[in-house]
């Protein structure tokens, strides 16, 4: 994949250190002598010293936010230097740090008429981690592989242009066919050598046959081939046509994929697929998604919990090996199976397909199991009152999780995006 990091939040510091006109008159509200100067104006030395101790206290404070990038700054010594700023904005610059000498409040609403964050040096580790959320979906394209609408997540939003205009987010939309072209020119050999670099993640090999593991290693070189040609870090497929034409699903694939920075989403399904790409965003981790189940029987839950189940989840989010297993006990196609990690703080996401509303839940993990027909079952704590989910759940049947707790940083995408962020 692409060496070109998504996601870096660049910040551009502006210090304003003009003293205005009390420098030589003295204030009307002040005690000064008129015609003598109050104030001796700062040099540029120690607006320097000034505005590197702000940038300093902004780096003390967001920590370890190893995304995050501070341009040269800014300082505005003289009214003409202000006009230097447009020239050194650019399409990449996320937000402005300003720092200010005294009450200036002219300058302060020139530099927002430019329409971009204003932040301080005290800022929020969680609102950065918002603002990357922003920068992250502006950056990204996903694949759409397969017949339109998806067979089991229908009410899209298959709207590709209108996507991009509301989240920045560029999608290419790609037919079974041509897959399945790319899928045949890998010859035996290629896939015979990426399947013995697999072997190192696989614990026991249940129930494919040789030839499953192939078609399964081809599905993943055919996959990441056209997301390295595509520049795409997302990836959806409406798998059920893929089994209409061949035995072949893509589940094993995407458990990769996802720990190589494509993130996944089965089935076609758009509103998964951004919300894998949010979550995977604010968290910087893999994540997972599925079905997503609240009340007892529902998607495999129990009393007091909530579930998600389907067949991918990534090597790194589990804690052993993978099982190797055929796809939903059908005898064709490969799946993997590894337990969660248990006790784990967790955040669940899915949106709206209006894009307007998230959805979004904390808990912690419980336990997993291989549930055959869904072979990854996790099972999850909330945090609040689970009888309260359907007041707040949006989108499809499928949620998107990753570890952590999320829910403050994703709050801040109101006042970003206009999200809406609905949660216990």
């Amino acid at each position: 994949m692409s060496n070109l990091k998504r996601g870096i939040v660049r910040i551009k510091p502006v210090y304003i250190g003009i003293r205005h006109y009390r420098d030589v008159y003295g204030s009307v509200c002040s005690s000064d002598v008129v015609g003598t100067p109050s104030i001796t104006p700062p040099t540029m030395e120690e607006l320097e010293k000034t505005t590197n101790s702000m940038i300093d206290e902004l780096k003390r404070n967001i920590g370890d936010l190893d995304f995050v990038t501070i341009n040269d700054p800014l300082i505005v010594k003289e009214h003409a230097d202000l006009r230097k700023l447009p020239s050194q904005l650019t399409y990449d610059t996320d937000a402005i740090l300003l720092g200010v000498a005294g009450a200036i409040p002219l300058e302060q609403w020139t530099i927002r008429r430019y329409g971009l964050p204003i932040i301080g040096s005290g800022t929020r580790p969680e609102f950065l981690r918002a603002l990357r959320v922003k920068k992250y979906l502006k950056q990204s394209k996903f694949l759409y592989i397969g017949e339109i609408p998806s067979f089991s997540a229908p009410n899209g939003p298959y709207d590709f242009q209108a996507l991009e205009d509301r989240l920045g987010t560029r999608v290419r939309h790609i037919e079974s066919n041509e897959f399945y072209r790319w899928y045949d020119r890998f010859s035996e050999d290629e896939v015979k050598a990426e399947l013995e670099i697999w072997q190192d993640d696989f614990g026991d090999i249940i129930d494919p046959a040789e030839e499953e593991l192939m078609n399964a290693t081809r599905a993943y070189l055919s996959l990441r081939y056209l997301c390295e040609r595509e520049d795409a870090n997302g990836l959806t497929v409406n798998c059920g046509r893929f089994t209409e034409e061949r035995p072949v699903v893509p589940c094993l694939a995407f458990a990769r994929l996802i720990d190589e920075g494509v993130m996944c989403s089965c089935e076609g399904d758009i509103t998964a697929m951004i919300s894998s790409l949010i979550i995977h965003a604010v968290s910087q981790q893999p994540m997972l998604m599925g079905n997503f189940g609240y009340r007892p029987g529902h998607f495999e839950a129990k009393e007091n919990e909530m579930t998600i189940e389907h067949d991918v989840i990534p090597l790194s989010m589990g804690t052993m090996p993978f099982n190797v297993r055929d796809y939903h006990g059908r005898k064709f196609g490969v799946t993997g199976y590894t337990d969660v990690k248990k006790d784990e703080p967790v955040t669940l996401l899915n949106v709206d397909k209006s894009l307007d509303r998230i959805s979004v839940l904390e808990g912690a993990t419980k336990y997993s199991e291989d549930g055959i027909h869904c072979r990854v079952i996790v099972h999850m704590s909330v945090n609040g009152d689970v009888k309260r989910i359907p007041e707040i759940i949006v989108g499809s049947q499928h949620v998107s999780m990753t570890y952590g707790h999320w829910l403050k940083a994703l709050q801040e995408l109101k006042s970003l995006m206009g999200f809406d962020v609905q949660h216990l």
